[in-house]
């Protein structure tokens, strides 16, 4: 009789050290950009909006949701920061002012993923000459860079402490699309230091590259993302802080 209940205990035994605990693949963010109305008209309030989902559930804390927009032709660009409206829906409005080609670009960033993909816009209407012009933003508040069709989205973690690891990363697209087989640089220092550190960035995926630093200190650094392709030279200044 106890021979038999050896042979059964030992068989549930080895069965369960033959088991996988493999962890579950790790599902991709998707995102699905929206327009309502979706004919969208010059001068009337259009509702711009993404729904952020990972498998069939939505992602309700998202890190950061934003709308990068602009009218064909034009060097400025705007970022509009989105509000969560539930379900994982991320929205704003805007007014186009005037008829023509506008294009968004959505920046969302949720459970360590960051999607980005550019969107055309035909707004239709009537032209109608501005009568106020409106203020020039200042260039040291932008956290994005543009200049020949390139965009640079450089972004930080959030709570960095010193002496732990801290991740760079930036988002490179020029016309839309990511730029791929470039070399980039993150040059960084603590306030106005005089050591400046330099890392190159490995490019995980088409247009994404990334960097692991290790700030010595906390504080307040400044960030220069550096850009080189073949003719492409391009560079962009950020800061990021460090508890």
């Amino acid at each position: 009789m106890y021979k038999f209940i050896w042979i059964v205990f030992l068989s549930v035994f080895l069965a369960g050290c033959t088991g996988t605990n493999e962890p579950e693949p790790v599902l991709p963010v998707t995102v699905e950009f929206g327009l309502e109305p979706e004919e969208v008209k010059a001068r009337e309030i259009t509702t711009i909006r993404v729904q952020v989902m990972q498998g069939d559930k939505p992602v309700l804390d998202a890190q950061e949701v934003e709308f990068e927009i602009w009218k064909e032709g034009q060097e400025k660009h705007d970022m509009v920061e989105a509000e969560h409206q539930g379900d994982g829906v991320y929205s704003m409005k805007e007014r186009f002012h005037e008829p023509g080609r506008y294009f968004v670009i959505y920046h969302v960033t949720a459970r360590d993923m960051h999607v980005m993909q550019q969107v055309e816009i035909p707004v239709t209407g009537e032209e109608e000459k501005p009568q106020v012009e409106e203020p020039q933003a200042d260039p040291s508040s932008q956290h994005h860079h543009h200049h020949h069709g390139v965009t640079i989205h450089f972004m930080a973690e959030q709570g960095a402490k010193a002496k732990q690891p801290q991740r760079l990363m930036a988002h490179l697209m020029k016309e839309g699309q990511p730029i791929e087989g470039a070399r980039v640089q993150f040059e960084y220092w603590l306030g106005s230091g005089p050591n400046h550190v330099y890392v190159d960035a490995a490019e995980i995926k088409p247009g994404e590259y990334r960097a692991e630093i290790v700030p010595e200190e906390s504080g307040n650094y400044q960030v220069i993302t550096h850009v080189e392709k073949g003719e492409l030279h391009e560079h962009q200044e950020n800061s990021f802080v460090v508890d």
